[in-house]
């Protein structure tokens, strides 16, 4: 009995190093997910798109700097000084990592000598003959910091833009592609990718680049039946009523091409209807919200107004008027009126041409209608001047 027993012990006791594997293993893992987190913990820090730009900028600066070998360690103690993110500083200071890092001294000393004496840098040895090494060294040194700085500036201030135009570029598409469920993304996807090509490429980029549609959409949670003044060829009302099976849409639109693409978009689609006029003049009946995407300053300054108010008085109680505007108060107005006014030009939008006013004008003129807005931007890059209102109506 006893001999039997110590048999039926062996094989635990045999087996108790094989019992120790999955608790290394666990600390593996353990350890493992602690660098994941504090990675995300780094890379989320200070990670608007604007903080991201400058953090890579300043990290391409530090990248140019003569200070070679702690390039990274001023650079991450700068960036936490000046709340930076980190990440983004170290990737920027990868501009000049071997073999790059010859090539960027070299401008640098080249740029700097022109900068300091106003001749380039002799690559003669003879040209140093004589000169105590000291000076030599000090001089190069010296040129090395004034070219990097402005060579880094230059880069950094390229790198650093494209960074945050990028940032936002893919934010812009996470934030509208969180409104949706799996099914819903592969059914938009299925009727954006029977579109024409030209027109396919037009509408995945407008959704991709624009961040007007997740502002709307959210504005739109709880509205079942929406007018969609200006149409275009169908992108918000698509998106409306994939993602709101509730929702009933018109779409109203003057342009018969986009009026046909707009329609085989949305063939099939249930609650919507694409209807073919002039979106002033059309019977509005009582939605619970309009929109006007892009659409208000096609008509001159004196037809707004009344068209506002038309479109104020048909919403039901409670119900929304949601506008996105060129703003004349905003930066980089001038740019987005030229593109305006060259769409119009090429004809790829119809209009009288481009008359945008301040937003602050068309939000007087909805709240002497009683109405409550709130405005905010809604654009970026060179349509940073767009802005969005959503005016409220009251509830009677």
């Amino acid at each position: 009995m006893v001999v039997l027993a110590m048999q039926m012990r062996a094989p635990v006791e045999n087996a108790s190093p094989l019992s120790e594997r999955p608790s290394r293993k666990g600390w593996l893992a353990t350890y493992l997910r602690w660098v994941r987190d504090q990675l995300g913990s780094l890379m989320q820090e200070h990670a608007s798109p604007g903080r991201l730009g400058v953090a890579v900028a300043f990290g391409v600066m530090m990248g140019c700097s003569p200070f070679l070998g702690f390039q990274l360690l001023l650079g991450v103690g700068l960036a936490t000084v000046f709340r930076l993110n980190r990440i983004a500083v170290i990737l920027g200071a990868q501009v000049s990592v071997p073999p790059i890092t010859a090539v960027v001294f070299l401008v640098n000393a080249q740029v700097g000598t022109m900068l300091l004496h106003g001749h380039w840098l002799s690559l003669s040895l003879d040209a140093f003959r004589g000169i105590p090494v000291a000076k030599v060294a000090a001089d190069l040194f010296l040129e090395l910091l004034i070219g990097g700085l402005l060579v880094g500036g230059i880069l950094g201030a390229v790198l650093g833009s494209l960074t945050t135009y990028l940032v936002k570029k893919h934010r812009a598409r996470r934030l509208l592609r969180e409104y949706f469920t799996a099914d819903q993304w592969a059914e938009l996807q299925r009727r954006l990718g029977a579109l024409p090509r030209a027109w396919r490429s037009y509408a995945r980029w407008k959704l991709r680049l624009d961040p007007v549609y997740p502002l709307v959409l959210a504005e739109l949670a709880t509205e079942t039946e929406l007018l969609d003044l200006g149409a275009g060829i169908g992108l918000l009302t698509l998106l409306a009523a994939i993602k709101l099976p509730q929702i009933r849409v018109r779409a109203v639109e003057w342009d018969a091409r986009k009026v046909k693409l707009a329609r085989a978009l949305l063939e099939g689609v249930a609650g919507v209807k694409v209807e073919e006029g002039d979106a002033r003049q059309c019977a509005l009946g009582h939605p619970q919200a309009v929109t006007l995407i892009d659409v208000l300053h096609y008509s001159s300054v004196a037809e707004q107004t009344p068209w506002l108010k038309r479109c104020a008085q048909a919403l039901h109680p409670g119900g929304a008027l949601i506008i996105r505007e060129l703003d004349p108060g905003r930066a980089r107005q001038s740019w987005s009126s030229r593109l305006e006014k060259i769409a119009v030009w090429g004809g790829w939008s119809k209009g009288d041409g481009v008359h945008p006013r301040p937003s602050a004008e068309i939000a007087q003129d909805l709240a002497a209608l009683g109405m409550t807005v709130v405005r905010q931007p809604a654009g970026w890059g060179p349509f940073g001047a767009n802005s969005l209102l959503i005016a409220r109506k009251p509830i009677e």
